[in-house]
């Protein structure tokens, strides 16, 4: 039963993915403008990712750290047990 509804969510993606793509290419915009258009989304939609992704890095090397500390801390608890 989860392999039927896997497969209708892909169906569903692949025909929104042709929909929105029909719909840019009948768009009454002229071509140009569509691309532009597209352009500055994708350059945005790229600086976003960017972004998340410096912060991720970010988050992780500080649980990194945390993670670290947590460990050497048990060590020495060990030790002085």
């Amino acid at each position: 039963m989860s392999e039927d509804k896997g497969s209708n969510l892909l169906f569903f993606l692949t025909g929104a993915a042709i929909g929105a793509g029909l719909g840019v290419l009948f768009a009454p915009k002229s071509g140009k403008q569509t691309r532009d258009q597209i352009t500055d989304w994708l350059q945005d939609k790229r600086d976003e990712g960017e972004e998340l992704l410096a912060k991720i890095k970010e988050e992780s090397l500080h649980k990194k750290e945390q993670v670290a500390a947590a460990i050497k801390a048990g060590k020495q608890a060990f030790v002085d047990s």
